[in-house]
């Protein structure tokens, strides 16, 4: 049986503490979405995942959205801006 994305980003405190309530909708939210084409297995490396981009939010002081921007960038979801010809 599949696990539920969103029970099990939910119920994980860790994954947004530290984060204001607008920027834990914006993990949450971002995470759920990439949940719902995701292997169980991928489901563990996508919460992984959400762990280190509020820790790096947390600890330095980045917004989640840029560091959101960053991973899709470096996945090629996204252009850099200022980098279009």
């Amino acid at each position: 049986m599949r696990e539920d994305p969103a029970a099990l980003f939910l119920e994980d405190e860790a994954l947004t503490d530290g984060l204001t309530d607008e920027e834990a909708e914006t993990l949450l939210s971002w995470l759920l979405d990439l949940a719902r084409e995701a292997s169980p297995s991928q489901l563990a490396h996508l919460r992984r995942l959400g762990h280190e981009i509020t820790r790096l939010s947390r600890d330095y002081g980045l917004p989640v959205e840029e560091l959101i921007g960053l991973v899709e960038l470096a996945w090629g979801e996204a252009d850099a801006p200022g980098l279009q010809a």
